[in-house]
């Protein structure tokens, strides 16, 4: 990589011309427009970009713009298919997953009709990791860095199930994976979920704790009141947030972690997530479960940095107010 300081003000592409004599003018604008120019470490298209004195610039090897381009289409196609990143670094993916699209594939719910495996949040982030690892290490030998030839993938965490959209934090490394979820109660600072219950909803906040049982057959959570056999504890805690006329809107957070815990207590409570059709919900206002992991606040084992990720609440749960 090639880099000058700028000595006086002006426009990019007149400057460009100028430190590079030896190029020719379509060349110059080519690598402009291609990405192989950075300003002060920030990639910079733009002919009329100002200049100020003292400015680094960088021109980048054609292989490093193409990379990095490849990086950046990576991305792009994960948000295309519904899904937004809301946290990265080396070591975790946060995203926000749609409703209904399955975390992980399973083995009674990855085949669609059509005999075709569902596109799933897991493959989806596991294809956008391999091409961002391999282009790093296409950038790494261009520039002369040692490059990372470990294996790239992304591990499962905690998940959300098929219906359910929000907030949920995948691993890039196994180790990464382990450390969060060994540590979980502790370094898990703020977990909150927004669901739509049918009716009104007694009480303005409270508490609900069962055991919870998964039956084989119908892979559906039972609720008993005491400790059963292989039963899991599970405690949630509910607020009211506010109530419509048919339905009331509800933040719950988890003390534990089960599956289809919040489902199976706001039935328990006597009114189910609304278009929960399994746990006894009688209506499906907007053809989806209306539950959603909102806030997602945990402590980053490696910098030890608060990380905070919020979802916003699906456009779709504004029909139940109007």
């Amino acid at each position: 990589m090639t880099q000058y300081k700028v000595a006086h003000e002006g426009a990019l592409l007149a400057y460009l011309f100028e430190i590079l004599p030896q190029q020719s003018r379509t060349s110059v604008k080519n690598m402009l427009s291609k990405g192989q120019i950075t300003l002060n470490g920030k990639p910079v298209t733009a002919f009329d970009q100002p200049l100020r004195k003292g400015d680094t610039l960088q021109i980048l090897p054609k292989g490093v713009s193409i990379a990095r381009a490849t990086r950046s289409d990576a991305r792009e196609e994960v948000e295309k298919a519904g899904v937004k990143i809301l946290f990265e670094d080396e070591h975790y993916l946060v995203v926000d997953k749609p409703s209904g699209m399955l975390s992980v594939s399973t083995a009674h719910g990855s085949q669609a009709k059509s005999g075709h495996r569902e596109k799933t949040l897991y493959a989806l982030l596991n294809a956008y990791v391999k091409i961002n690892a391999r282009m790093q290490r296409k950038e790494d030998l261009l520039t002369g860095k040692e490059p990372d030839r470990s294996t790239a993938k992304v591990w499962i965490v905690h998940r959300l199930d098929k219906g359910t959209s929000g907030a949920v934090i995948f691993a890039k490394d196994e180790r990464a994976k382990d450390l969060l979820q060994s540590k979980w109660k502790e370094l898990v600072l703020e977990r909150k979920y927004v669901a739509w219950l049918e009716g009104n909803v007694e009480k303005d906040g409270g508490a609900v704790q069962s055991w919870l049982l998964e039956s084989p057959k119908s892979l559906k959570m039972y609720s008993y009141p005491k400790e059963v056999k292989d039963g899991q504890l599970a405690i949630t805690h509910y607020k009211v947030l506010q109530r419509s006329r048919h339905y009331t809107q509800v933040e719950f957070s988890l003390e534990t972690g089960r599956k289809n815990q919040i489902r199976v207590h706001a039935a328990d409570l006597g009114h189910p997530v609304a278009g929960d059709d399994k746990y006894g919900a009688e209506t499906d206002p907007i053809r989806r479960l209306a539950l959603h992991a909102q806030t997602l606040v945990f402590r980053n084992p490696y910098s030890q940095k608060i990380v905070r990720c919020l979802s916003p609440l699906p456009e779709s749960f504004d029909r139940f107010v109007r």
